[in-house]
């Protein structure tokens, strides 16, 4: 192999890894993004989990997925409306027993 033709693929290659990186990064950052409109409900915290994963990349990520909440709004709503449910079962039944 010549050096011209050697070089002309480590160019490729290296413009491939920049790009394929390139890729990586937005699409963790618009994940995030996503995900933390469906876990958190105030906006400055919004951010700063998207900020995480601008600035450090992949350990913001990981960072990311190690603070946020373990359950999605909705989540937490649904679970909120059983165990309201739930009290309400209870008092009823204690009402009947008296």
């Amino acid at each position: 192999m010549d050096p011209t033709s050697l070089s002309n693929l480590m160019s490729a290659l290296t413009t491939w890894g920049a790009v394929f990186l390139a890729a990586l990064w937005l699409s963790l950052i618009y994940w995030t993004y996503r995900d933390a409109g469906t876990r958190l409900r105030e906006p400055i915290r919004r951010a700063l989990a998207v900020l995480i994963v601008v600035v450090l990349f992949i350990p913001g990520v990981l960072v990311y997925l190690l603070v946020r909440p373990q359950r999605t709004i909705e989540e937490e709503y649904l679970v909120t409306l059983e165990e309201e449910a739930l009290l309400r079962a209870i008092e009823d039944s204690e009402r009947k027993e008296k």
